[in-house]
């Protein structure tokens, strides 16, 4: 739908320009059909993606309400998680994540972990400026199922600019940290360190700055 405003062409089930953020001029029954999403068969259904909690359609990070519904964000993130419809195929239905201090997107991306200890094909999790804090509990940033000798807050990554150093800290786990097979409490991480907490072997990667 084209909007009158700036004339920037948005896609058909917006309420407002995605451009502007005028509003988009709609016949009643499209304006209904609009608040519900489908996604197609392929969507990967174990997946989450960001998406608002009103009507599950999926937004980007910066945005400040749903272009579909008009729903205003206070700056939570939303998980929405796909569900089976009868229709054949997927509707999305937001949840809010409820993650140790605020949403992550708001920080800068500094570093990787990486581990081929629960999947042949690896998985990896993100580090972000400020404090990461790893273990089992669901409502960490850097969250590890599958491993019972990880302790539900084992360990902590810091990374301030002003040192630009990666900062980790044993938070008294049941079975201790150990970078490269060596148990240590606290020290500075660097780059392609092996961290090991309960049986899952974690590659620091940093990212190369500037």
């Amino acid at each position: 739908m084209r909007c009158n405003n700036c004339g920037w062409d948005n896609p058909g089930e917006n309420v407002k320009c995605e451009k502007c953020n005028a509003p988009l001029s709609r016949c009643k029954g499209e304006e209904e059909s609009a608040r519900t999403v489908y996604v197609p068969e392929e969507y990967n259904s174990k997946a989450t993606a960001i998406g608002c909690s009103e009507c599950g359609y999926p937004v980007r990070p910066s945005d400040t309400e749903c272009p579909v519904c008009g729903h205003s964000f206070t700056g939570n993130v939303i998980e929405v998680k796909a569900n089976k419809t009868p229709a054949g195929g997927t509707i999305i239905q937001g949840t809010p994540a409820d993650k140790e201090n605020g949403s992550k997107d708001r920080r800068k991306l500094v570093a990787f972990l990486v581990t081929y200890s629960h999947a042949p094909n690896g998985e990896f999790f993100p580090i972000y400026e400020g404090k990461n804090m790893i273990g089992r509990d669901s409502a960490l940033q850097i969250s590890i199922q599958g491993d019972p000798n990880i302790s539900e807050r084992h360990l902590s990554v810091l990374f301030r600019p002003v040192d630009c150093k990666f900062k980790f800290k044993d938070e008294q786990s049941s079975n201790g940290t150990f970078i490269n097979e060596v148990l240590t409490d606290e020290g500075e991480l660097k780059n392609l360190d092996v961290i090991r907490i309960g049986e899952t072997k974690l590659i620091f990667m940093e990212i190369p700055r500037g």
